[in-house]
């Protein structure tokens, strides 16, 4: 199974690239856990360094569901997405998840921790590609909808990193 990384956001609340910040950790654990890694990176946009990168077709919109699309037709098959704003993961926690996923029938199985799915972090099965183009004609760009299946997994390691004070929440926990 692949997974991909997102890295085709903006980073305004951070204030920096979380690409620059974050992508060594993310891939790492990553790394640890699937067969192969790729980046998805918006058109346009700059490669992933030391990871290949696959490129999103151009839009105007910005929301992660086109780079789930995009990762979704590369892999034509179940896949893991993952955002890299989450610094604290580890492939311990994604192999679990991997396992769960792969044992499933979800199409989308996404954890849960701190009482919000973590949609960045989760397996999506190809066969969503056809439902997830309809909402995007239809400019419903979110992806909570599709979820088939939840995993109640509570970890620091599903810490979604968006500002500088998380980033300092996160390296805390991280130390200790």
């Amino acid at each position: 199974m692949n997974a991909y990384i997102l890295i085709g956001g903006s980073s305004r609340r951070m204030g920096q690239s979380k690409v620059a910040m974050f992508l060594d950790r993310v891939a790492a654990a990553a790394r640890g856990a699937f067969d192969d890694l790729f980046a998805v990176q918006r058109a346009g946009g700059e490669g992933a360094g030391g990871v290949a990168t696959i490129f999103e077709p151009p839009h105007d919109e910005q929301a992660p569901v086109f780079g789930v699309a995009r990762a979704l037709a590369h892999a034509n098959a179940k896949c893991f997405i993952l955002g890299v704003d989450y610094p604290l993961l580890t492939a311990a926690l994604l192999g679990r998840l991997r396992a769960r996923f792969e044992s499933s029938d979800a199409l989308l199985m996404a954890p849960r921790s701190g009482g919000k799915l973590q949609m960045l972090c989760a397996g999506y099965d190809a066969a969503l590609l056809p439902r997830i183009a309809q909402r995007i004609a239809e400019g419903r760009l979110d992806l909570r909808g599709l979820v088939t299946d939840i995993v109640d997994e509570e970890s620091d390691e599903l810490m979604n990193v968006n500002t500088p004070e998380e980033w300092e929440e996160a390296r805390k926990l991280y130390e200790a």
